[in-house]
């Protein structure tokens, strides 16, 4: 991941469309993004009013995201670390968790979707969003194309969806697909997007 964010800027600088529409309304508090990249979500988060951890494997990326903070005179707390590992991520220590298409390689263990969950203070919330890929496991025909990315080799919505069904306390608030908004970046493939929010009740 490093060695992909060391060349030009990777991503617009912009706020994830659908972090905008979830987030606006709740109370600022204490916010975790995971996968925070360049760290546009967060220096949006913090913009409006939120004390804002950011999390991702590369160093490189947080640097950027430290720097561009210092530009704007505004704060973010960056931590470089494997949110799949054990203890990657403070337990029940944030009002919101953001997981905006983080690239998370799926465990058997399911300790990646464990953090994300275990990260959430009681009354805090959990969103996740995520490319809808069902049309990227339609059967390819190898003659004509490649499919280099395995979609099922990362954490879905519906892994996490499934956590929090199987967990007791807490209450789904969205959970649908949605057309990506509008300016995002769009292929064939990335057309929707797979929308989750839930608030951890105690």
């Amino acid at each position: 991941w490093d060695r992909r964010y060391g060349g030009d800027q990777i991503w617009s600088g912009n706020p994830n469309g659908t972090l905008v529409h979830e987030a606006t309304g709740l109370t600022p508090g204490r916010a975790l993004d995971v996968g925070a990249g360049e760290g546009a979500d967060a220096l949006w988060l913090v913009e409006q009013g939120w004390e804002v951890t950011a999390n991702d494997i590369s160093r490189v990326a947080l640097e950027r995201a430290e720097a561009e903070a210092t530009r704007r005179g505004i704060q973010i707390t960056c931590t470089c670390g494997d949110a799949n590992e054990v203890g990657a991520l403070p337990v029940a220590a944030f009002d919101l968790v953001s997981a905006q298409y983080a690239s998370l390689p799926r465990r058997a263990d399911d300790q990646g979707v464990a953090n994300l969950l275990a990260a959430v203070a009681p009354g805090g919330r959990l969103l996740v969003v995520s490319h809808d890929l069902a049309p990227m496991r339609a059967p390819v025909d190898t003659a004509t194309q490649s499919r280099a990315f395995d979609p099922d080799a990362y954490v879905r919505v519906e892994d996490v969806a499934a956590a929090v069904a199987a967990a007791p306390g807490w209450e789904v608030e969205v959970h649908e697909t949605r057309p990506r908004p509008p300016g995002s970046a769009t292929a064939s493939h990335h057309v929707d997007d797979l929308v989750f929010r839930a608030r951890r009740l105690a």
